[in-house]
């Protein structure tokens, strides 16, 4: 998971979305939406199933990131890489990246 911070409005989601490839789901000026963008990319060479998140409570946004099972730490180095120079150009900074196996 990828915590984002920066204000998001509804230029910089189109930004985020655009930047990541992501598919428009959800309205920012709906309280109850949480997910915000989705997609099946191939990132850096990675296959990836990529997902954005509103906390409804705390209105903080993260990226969750599926990759395959056989994904080497380079590979995976590599595409985190590449969603943090995008997310940053679409004017968000990365506060956290935690990763699970």
């Amino acid at each position: 998971m990828i915590d984002l911070r920066g204000h998001v409005d509804r230029s910089s989601l189109g930004r985020l979305r655009a930047a990541l490839g992501l598919r428009e789901v959800g309205r920012l000026g709906d309280d109850w939406n949480e997910v915000f963008g989705e997609a099946n990319r191939t990132i850096a060479g990675v296959p990836a199933t990529i997902e954005l998140w509103r906390d409804v409570d705390s209105r903080g946004w993260h990226l969750n990131i599926e990759l395959p099972a056989d994904s080497g730490d380079s590979d995976v180095q590599d595409l985190l890489d590449v969603v943090r120079a995008r997310a940053e150009a679409a004017g968000l900074q990365v506060a956290s990246i935690a990763r699970r196996r």
